[in-house]
């Protein structure tokens, strides 16, 4: 399958999608050792900003792509692409340092919030660029 021929409403459908897996990452162990484990929602400080932005950015996604009128004030595009570029550049900070963790390793959690924030960003920004 070649990216090039994707539509944009499968572009904006696999950004919706892929904030909805990172809503649902942020319930997912992303550091542990041993029987212990850490999930993104107590890791985070107010992890219901990141929840929120994932989810806004994920409807307004798939309201263009099923082409749901919205408000004329909200640019969906680019509110939803500057609403997963915050997600993703905190999951990544997470992921290369982690802060007050000590000897918690990284767990599959954490793998999966952060290849869904690159997508659902990646495909964000695709889509806002291809319109500008």
């Amino acid at each position: 399958m070649n990216l090039k021929d994707l539509t944009r409403e499968q572009k904006m459908l696999g950004a919706a999608a892929a904030c909805g897996v990172f809503v649902i990452s942020l319930f997912l162990p992303w550091f542990g050792a041993g029987d212990l484990s850490i999930d993104g929602a107590d890791l985070l400080p107010s992890y219901w900003i990141f929840l929120i932005m994932a989810l806004l950015a994920g409807g307004m996604f798939a309201a263009e792509a099923f082409d749901i009128e919205l408000p004329e004030q909200v640019e969906p595009v680019k509110l939803g692409a500057l609403l997963t570029l915050f997600p993703a550049v905190v999951t990544i900070a997470w992921f290369l340092d982690a802060p007050g963790v000590g000897d918690a390793g990284r767990q599959w959690g954490l793998f999966v919030a952060l290849i869904a924030s690159i997508v659902a960003a990646g495909l964000a920004i695709w889509i806002w660029r291809e319109e500008n």
